[in-house]
């Protein structure tokens, strides 16, 4: 801090050290036990009115991390924003110490479990599993004094289970992440047991337009083009096709959307964002309406407004707007009640990739990897071979109704939702 104060005018220094265990299983058997550790920091400086940053993975030459990130001062782009000082910092529930003396025996055991429990009921199929705990000190000091650490955990559980035969191949994919530690075998084999038992039977259909479901695991690929849609950077770029839509209707009226770093213990919750601004909860759209934009420091201060406390980074990143937890404020519907209405339609559960379409404008076109067929208010089977084309917001627009057993998927907590009509094709 003091030799970048020598010439510059204003300074940042942000700190992370980490340390990782990953237990990772394959063919239904324990592969590796690896475990990490690292540090890292990074310097912002502003000089001339100009920004500059360098990183470094060690504390051993801070001559030539000051000296990078004055020189590369001289290039930077102009500073729209000062570094934020002192401000009450709110209690965000991101940090359990268990985690930390988690045994690596205990979690072989749980995945060992899940794997288990999944073979009991379908022995052919092949499971594959990964572990992971983190524990992760973040610390931010600048020149306008403001000075802050906290620690931070998280907690992760995926499964993949597949079975491969020629001309049939199925695959079935559950997790689940907190900040928290909790046992989720059970609950990951029993989902993956329901979606195998529903995929056993082969179901058609044709070509057309359908009512659709799209399950919490799904619902990522729709929020996708609307995470891009209300970045700040794309807005003041002016490519945004939300750029001129502030206040505007742009989701059914039954969709209300929050970013919300606050959230306890979800897996994108921390009590300041990457440039020490206190974190808050933001409303995006409210009952269809779109409410806010995000921004870190610099955009805000381009786009002439105020940070969001959405700027994300790691130390050897500049901060850039990004989503926090993105919440969908849950319904009143049941997900077997949305069943229950379909005369024939489908459940989207799992998708590969985004095909060729443009997703910042919300177009999508995608084969679905593992979806059902409803017929008559019930789930008939498996359907195969067919890809699913149109616009999220179009989509969005369309929604009969919003479910009320809400998950995280990652950073997303979303409930299922049922929408009026999504084109088929095989």
């Amino acid at each position: 801090m003091e030799m970048a104060l020598r010439e510059a005018e204003g300074v940042e220094i942000y700190q992370e050290e980490f340390e990782n265990t990953t237990v990772s299983f394959e063919s239904n058997r324990l592969k590796s036990v690896e475990s990490s550790f690292g540090q890292g920091i990074g310097l912002r400086v502003i000089k001339n009115g100009k920004i500059g940053f360098s990183s470094a993975t060690n504390n051993e030459d801070l001559d030539l991390l000051v000296k990078s990130a004055l020189e590369a001062a001289s290039f930077g782009q102009h500073a729209y924003f000062k570094f934020p000082g002192k401000s009450h910092i709110p209690e965000v529930k991101c940090f359990d110490p268990s985690i930390l003396s988690i045994p690596v025996e205990e979690m072989v055991e749980e995945g060992e479990e899940a794997i288990k429990l999944i073979l009991k009921e379908f022995p052919d199929f092949r499971c594959e599993a990964e572990l992971n705990k983190t524990i992760t000190k973040t610390s931010i000091i600048n020149s306008s004094g403001l000075r802050f650490s906290y620690n931070k955990s998280l907690y992760s559980f995926s499964v993949y289970t597949f079975l491969a035969q020629e001309g049939n191949f199925l695959g079935v994919e559950e997790e689940e992440s907190s900040c928290q530690h909790r046992k989720w075998s059970n609950l990951l084999a029993k989902r993956v047991i329901d979606k195998i038992k529903f995929a056993q039977k082969k179901a058609d259909i044709q070509t057309g337009t359908y009512p659709v479901i799209f399950t919490p695991k799904a619902m990522p690929l729709l929020l996708s083009s609307l995470k891009m849609g209300i970045n700040g950077k794309l807005v003041q770029k002016k490519i945004s096709p939300l750029s001129s839509k502030l206040g505007q209707k742009i989701t059914s009226q039954l969709i209300s959307i929050f970013d919300d770093a606050t959230f306890p213990y979800a897996s994108a919750s921390s009590p300041i964002d990457g440039e020490g601004i206190p974190s808050r909860k933001n409303p995006i759209v409210e009952k269809g309406i779109l409410n806010s934009f995000i921004y870190d420091l610099q955009t805000a201060g381009l786009m002439k407004t105020e940070t969001t406390a959405n700027a994300a980074r790691d130390y050897d990143t500049p901060p850039s707007p990004s989503t926090t937890n993105l919440i969908i404020e849950p319904g009143d519907v049941s997900l077997e009640e949305m069943i229950k209405d379909t005369e024939e339609g489908l459940i989207v559960d799992q998708v590969i990739g985004a095909g060729q379409s443009n997703m910042l404008m919300g177009e999508f076109s995608v084969n679905l990897d593992l979806g059902f067929k409803i017929k008559k208010g019930k789930v008939v089977g498996r359907v195969k071979d067919i890809m699913a084309t149109g616009n999220v917001y179009d989509l969005l627009n369309s929604t009969i109704a919003v479910g009320r057993e809400a998950k995280f998927v990652e950073s997303i907590y979303t409930p299922p939702i049922y929408f009026a009509k999504i084109n088929i094709s095989g």
